[in-house]
């Protein structure tokens, strides 16, 4: 990334910007369940693309928990949005791209614009994201070893947490997820969760959208991203097979290269 820009309401975006003029902007929003990860592991491969194709790339902070509630995280990025809008998209067209929980913030986000008549995103890249919360508490195994509260002891927990770049709060995550408390750290009950569901009737809404998941995902299920080719009416979906989760980590795989160059293809 280029440069960094602080945001009024205290968090932080890297911009990368194409050598051409910009044509278009893409906001990035990484991935790590809500709990750690950071703006800045946007694989460089996937970047390129974006700036080959003319975009300026912007990928932003957000809120984690269980410091901040997953609500006010969603909030907040809402608030980045129109920031953002308002310094660096301007009158640009703007897409939005996400792996895993990013993939679900970046459509919870479209959702929001739906519901309020703004301008949406012109398209939509989506990396094994998810469009609900009904398997957050799904036994998944993600690591060899248990986690236990000793090991998160030193965790920050109540101050807010905007980045994670040194990947810090993964133990965790994997604490979160093996113990079931993903849903104590989101603030998300019986009560609240049917908002935090992107249903099939605003999907048919959605803009063009790319999708790519393997079949084999452990951490989250595949069948999100395959439903995507059937509810959103504009939808490229290029799975992957027997590729872990986050396979974007390993650009050098066959099948994670025809992806990208699906991808290159595909955008406007």
């Amino acid at each position: 990334m280029d440069e960094i820009i602080s945001l009024d309401s205290g968090g932080t975006v890297s911009v990368a910007r194409a050598e051409t003029a910009a044509k278009g902007i893409v906001i990035y929003f990484h991935g790590g369940g809500f709990v750690y990860g950071s703006k800045n592991d946007l694989p460089q491969k996937l970047q390129n693309i974006f700036l080959d194709k003319g975009y300026t790339v912007l990928a932003i902070d957000y809120l984690l928990t269980p410091n901040t509630s997953l609500q006010d995280s969603l909030t907040q990025m809402q608030e980045t949005l129109a920031e953002l809008q308002e310094k660096e998209i301007k009158d640009l067209p703007f897409s939005f791209c996400g792996r895993s929980a990013g993939g679900f913030a970046m459509m919870y986000l479209t959702k929001q614009l739906l519901q309020q008549n703004k301008t949406l995103p012109e398209q939509l890249i989506h990396f094994y994201g998810y469009s609900d919360l009904a398997f957050i508490n799904n036994p998944r195994e993600l690591a060899d070893m248990t986690v236990t509260q000793d090991m998160i002891a030193s965790t920050e927990l109540d101050q807010p947490v905007w980045d994670d770049p040194l990947l810090q709060r993964y133990l965790l995550y994997v604490y979160g997820v093996q113990q079931q408390k993903l849903a104590d750290f989101y603030q998300v009950s019986n009560e609240n969760s049917e908002q935090f569901t992107i249903d099939k009737n605003t999907l048919q809404q959605f803009p063009r959208t790319f999708s790519s998941a393997s079949t084999t995902d452990e951490e989250v299920p595949f069948k999100y991203s395959k439903q995507l080719k059937r509810l959103i009416p504009d939808c490229k979906f290029v799975p992957v097979y027997n590729l872990e989760h986050d396979f974007l980590k390993h650009p050098e795989d066959e099948q994670v290269e025809k992806v990208l160059n699906n991808l290159a293809e595909w955008l406007k």
